[in-house]
């Protein structure tokens, strides 16, 4: 009974008071000659830090939560770190940043596997002109080794990185969520996990079938239009979630152009929300391209509220309502916007 005590005290103390853990990475890297840092995984937050004039090193980080991280080694970004459990050994050559990785937990043995795998691919074409195709191949390739990764580390930070990271983009709204309550809760705290969720939660919101969330802009003369008025006053509204500088928002003018004309007589609008962050650029193109529908910016591009609400992150993106307020199409690009209103509106 005294040695379950002990080793019960032990794993306490291991975990920590306050409920956070201890990651230890070490390793040795040669002809490293400098600092050693883990920081987090854009290299900005800097969670431990050693000098290294051997290559050998020893750090530990304390969390509530798993992390990403990055391995900086004199100043030098090389290689991402998945703190989810101890001790991560790291090896390599300083002269050869290839070589360095990282083992010791799921995730980090997965990501050194998917790493020698992309590895493999590239390295023949490195030093040769490839033509076009064999790019083109190599990419998908890449992709596929990607998905396969993916999906056989469904239970480790490094399928969590490629679901924060893309993965989830694929995915509607329920899936997202029962992605994310599959991970262990260690992982679900995590804050990178919490923005997906806040995601999916507001497509939940802003899905087909539900009402629409009023939002109030200014158009280019500073006068504020507020969505609800536009709602009121017309059959069907398209919000349009667009920039100036984005390509494929430009691409899709001619299509929404072909609407407009042929279904604003009939009761159609288009209330256009700008990512735009240049107000001379935004009201430019309004001006070059013809858009003689509503236009509103609050010129915060990304921070837009109105992006926010609906849980816009990436454009060009849309969605159509009706009079009642009721969404009832997203994301119609191309021909499908007039083929939708034409199931609506006749002509």
């Amino acid at each position: 009974m005294k040695k379950l005590l002990i080793i019960i005290a032990s794993a306490l103390l291991a975990v920590g008071c306050n409920g956070t853990k201890t990651y230890v990475i070490e390793g040795h890297i040669d002809g490293l000659d400098g600092q050693v840092i883990v920081a987090d995984i854009n290299g900005q937050q800097e969670f431990a830090s050693v000098l290294s004039p051997d290559g050998n090193f020893s750090l530990e980080v304390e969390s509530a939560t798993p992390l990403f991280a990055t391995l900086v080694l004199d100043g030098q970004s090389v290689l991402p770190l998945f703190l989810e459990g101890s001790p991560i050994k790291v090896e390599g050559d300083f002269a050869e940043m290839q070589t360095i990785s990282a083992t010791g937990t799921p995730a980090n043995d997965a990501f050194k596997e998917f790493n020698l795998k992309q590895w493999e691919l590239m390295s023949p074409l490195m030093d040769s002109e490839s033509p076009e195709e064999e790019i083109i191949a190599l990419i998908g390739k890449m992709q596929e080794i990607m998905n396969e990764s993916y999906l056989a580390n469904k239970d480790n930070l490094w399928g969590a990185y490629l679901f924060i990271s893309n993965k989830y983009r694929e995915l509607e709204a329920e899936e997202i969520i029962e992605a994310i309550e599959a991970y262990p809760k260690g992982v679900q705290k995590m804050e990178e996990m919490a923005v997906v969720r806040e995601y999916a939660e507001g497509l939940l919101k802003t899905g087909v079938g539900q009402q629409f969330i009023d939002i109030t802009m200014p158009n280019a003369e500073g006068v504020d239009v507020a969505l609800g008025e536009i709602v009121k006053a017309n059959k069907y509204v398209l919000v349009d979630f667009w920039a100036s500088w984005c390509r494929p928002c430009m691409a899709e003018l001619p299509y929404l152009h072909e609407a407009y004309k042929a279904y604003h007589p009939l009761g159609f609008e288009i209330y256009g929300v700008s990512l735009d962050e240049d107000g001379a650029a935004w009201k430019s193109t309004i001006e070059q391209q013809n858009m003689s529908w509503v236009n509103v910016s609050t010129l915060q591009g990304w921070n837009t509220p109105a992006a926010q609400s609906y849980s816009v992150d990436s454009i060009p993106a849309n969605l159509l309502i009706d009079a009642e307020g009721k969404i009832v199409a997203k994301n119609l690009r191309g021909e499908a916007l007039a083929e939708k209103l034409h199931e609506l509106l006749g002509n």
